[in-house]
């Protein structure tokens, strides 16, 4: 298989994933662009359900201040879509700084230029935020 930009887009998607799986925001960062888009559609309990830019990163960086652990798993990148989005699967196995257990299912779909993520759409339970004390 060539390794053209979609391959590329793929293993940022990836790297990005992995990233905020080992809670590594630095990592993270270095994959995300300034003016990501960080969309929740399910999102409850009145909290945006889109940040952008700095509102974004912020969201990333302080994962650590809620977590001990996120260890995403069973990480599925199926690749671009049609329209050029990037879908993937993934789940956690997260433990909360109260020690409250994060098992969630992600289903999400990235946007990739310039070798960035500039849009990231995370679908996921909410009911499992609410019960870890999150929500």
């Amino acid at each position: 298989m060539e390794h053209g930009f979609a391959e590329m887009d793929v293993e940022i998607v990836e790297r990005a994933l992995r990233a905020v799986g080992a809670l590594d925001i630095d990592e993270a960062r270095r994959c995300l662009a300034d003016d990501l888009v960080l969309e929740f559609p399910f999102r409850a309990g009145g909290h945006p359900r889109t940040l952008v830019g700095e509102d974004a990163h912020a969201f990333i960086a302080m994962l650590p201040k809620f977590f001990d652990r996120m260890d995403f798993t069973e990480i599925s990148v199926h690749g671009a879509t049609p329209s050029g989005l990037i879908a993937a699967e993934y789940v956690s196995n997260g433990l909360t700084k109260a020690g409250e257990a994060y098992p969630n299912s992600y289903a999400a779909f990235f946007e990739v230029a310039d070798g960035r993520i500039i849009r990231w759409r995370e679908y996921f339970n909410p009911d499992v935020i609410v019960a870890a004390g999150l929500g």
